[in-house]
């Protein structure tokens, strides 16, 4: 008989028959205190505490702007930012310019379509992309993430110019919680 067959029928050292005896009384279902906190966070999320979004929308002469973008959002989650310009009349040099307060202590991983030129004048982020046509619309979607240690909140403007004129501007916010 070897050691494996002594000892395949016992319990393990410090286990005894107490331990093994089903559970009684409320002892035996989990706690009603994980599903009241989770029932809670569910609820503060419906209602809109712990994040959501929104559309900022402004129509210039010749385009219409929109900024999709959260307005509240907690401090180290991802999201999305899209700028939509709709145009009414040619614009030769699309730029679309977003004030550096925007990003403040914001990560950006993606920028799709990528723009042909980038600055930085003033405290404004400038991306310049080719020129757009009447009737057309040009989708610009920027995915970042919060840093950590953001908690606040960050405003500012993103505007479009055709070049240095500028055609449509609208002011975001965005709420960081903790």
């Amino acid at each position: 008989m070897t050691n494996d067959d002594a000892t395949a029928g016992r319990p393990p050292d410090g286990i005894g028959e107490r331990e093994m005896q089903p559970l009684e009384g409320w002892r035996q279902h989990a706690s009603p205190l994980s599903l009241v906190v989770f029932g809670t966070v569910v609820l503060l999320a419906l209602a809109g505490v712990l994040g959501h979004e929104r559309t900022w929308a402004t129509q210039g002469e010749t385009v219409n702007l929109e900024v999709h973008m959260p307005e509240v959002i907690r401090n180290g989650e991802f999201f999305e930012m899209r700028v939509t310009v709709r145009a009414d009349r040619p614009v030769e040099q699309l730029v679309v310019a977003i004030d550096q307060a925007v990003w403040e202590d914001v990560t950006v991983n993606t920028m799709v379509p990528a723009a042909t030129e980038e600055s930085n004048e003033n405290g404004v982020f400038r991306f310049t992309f080719a020129e757009l046509a009447a009737g057309s619309t040009f989708l610009l979607k920027i995915d970042g993430q919060v840093n950590p240690d953001l908690v606040g909140a960050n405003a500012g403007t993103v505007s479009v110019l055709d070049g240095e004129a500028e055609l449509a501007a609208v002011d975001v916010t965005m709420e960081v919680r903790p």
